[in-house]
C-alpha cells in the first residue's frame, strides 16, 4: 500500500472535517453549553476520552501507540475523531498505526455488511438480517463516513431496510428507534422525533431512546425540554454514560 499518498489523503480529509476536541474536562462542559459538542459527545469524552488524552500527548511514541489501540476500542464519533487526529502526529510510526487503526475498523465493519448482504441474498425473507444490516449501515454511517452526501447514502440504505420491516410489524420499540436515529443524523429533526416518541411508548425503559430525543432538543437548542427529558428518563447508575448525562443535568 503506499502510505505516503493515503496519510496525504487521511490529512486533507481531516482538514476538511475540522472539529471541536475537548482538551479537558472544563472546555467539555464549555463546549456542551455553547452546543459545539452534544450530549453524547460530552458523556464520551468524560468517560473515556478525558483519561487517555494525557497518554495521547505523552513524548514516548510507544504510549501514544498503546493509546491508540484504546482509543480504537471505543468505537465511537469521537475516539474516530481522535484517530483522525493522531495521522498528524510528528512520529511516522503512531501515524501509521493510527491509520492502521481505522483501515481495520472500517474493513471490519465493510465485511459485516458484506456479509449480511450475502446471506440476504440467498435468504431474502430472513427478517432478523433485514434489521441487523440496517443497523450496520445506521452504525457505518455514524462512525466512518465523513462526507455527508455519502453518510446520507447509507443512512437512506438502513432507513429503507427498516422500512421493508415495518411493512410486517409495528410494534418492535427498537425498529422504531433505529428509525428515529438514522433520521436524527440525517438532520431530519421532526421525522426522527416521531420515531422515538413511538419507540418510548413501546417501550418506556428505552433509554437510549431518551437520550437521542434530548440530543435533538439539545441541537434546536430548546434545553428546558433536554432537562425534563434527561432528569426524568429511567436509569440507575449501573447504566453509566445514561447516568452520567442524567447528573449533569440534574445538577
Amino acid at each position: 500500500m503506499n502510505w505516503d499518498r493515503y496519510l496525504e489523503l487521511k490529512r486533507e480529509q481531516q482538514k476538511s472535517d475540522i472539529r471541536f476536541l475537548p482538551e479537558n474536562q472544563n472546555e467539555a462542559k464549555q463546549a456542551l453549553a455553547l452546543g459545539i459538542i452534544d450530549i453524547s459527545q460530552y458523556v464520551e469524552f468524560s468517560l473515556t476520552m478525558e483519561p487517555l488524552l494525557d497518554t495521547v500527548h505523552d513524548p514516548d511514541p510507544n504510549i501514544r501507540k498503546e493509546a491508540i489501540r484504546r482509543i480504537a476500542e471505543q468505537r465511537s464519533p469521537l475516539s474516530i475523531q481522535m484517530l483522525h487526529s493522531m495521522l498528524l502526529d510528528d512520529d511516522e510510526e503512531v501515524r501509521l498505526y493510527s491509520a492502521s487503526e481505522l483501515d481495520r475498523l472500517e474493513g471490519e465493519m465493510q465485511k459485516r455488511i458484506h456479509l449480511l448482504r450475502r446471506f440476504l441474498d440467498e435468504n431474502p425473507g430472513h427478517e432478523q438480517s433485514h434489521f441487523e444490516l440496517a443497523k450496520n449501515y445506521i452504525e457505518f454511517a455514524r462512525l466512518l463516513v465523513t462526507s455527508g452526501n455519502l453518510r446520507y447514502f447509507f443512512l437512506k440504505k438502513g432507513i429503507e431496510l427498516l422500512n421493508q420491516i415495518f411493512e410486517k410489524r409495528t410494534d418492535d420499540a427498537n425498529l422504531y428507534f433505529y428509525r428515529g436515529w438514522a433520521y436524527q443524523m440525517q438532520g431530519n429533526f421532526p421525522n426522527a422525533l416521531k420515531n422515538l416518541k413511538e419507540a418510548i411508548r413501546l417501550d418506556s425503559n428505552l433509554v437510549l431512546a431518551f437520550t437521542v430525543m434530548a440530543e435533538i432538543y439539545f441541537q434546536l437548542g430548546k434545553y428546558h425540554h433536554v432537562q425534563k427529558i434527561m432528569t426524568t428518563m429511567p436509569v440507575d447508575r449501573y447504566q453509566v454514560e445514561e447516568y452520567y448525562a442524567h447528573m449533569f443535568w440534574y445538577s
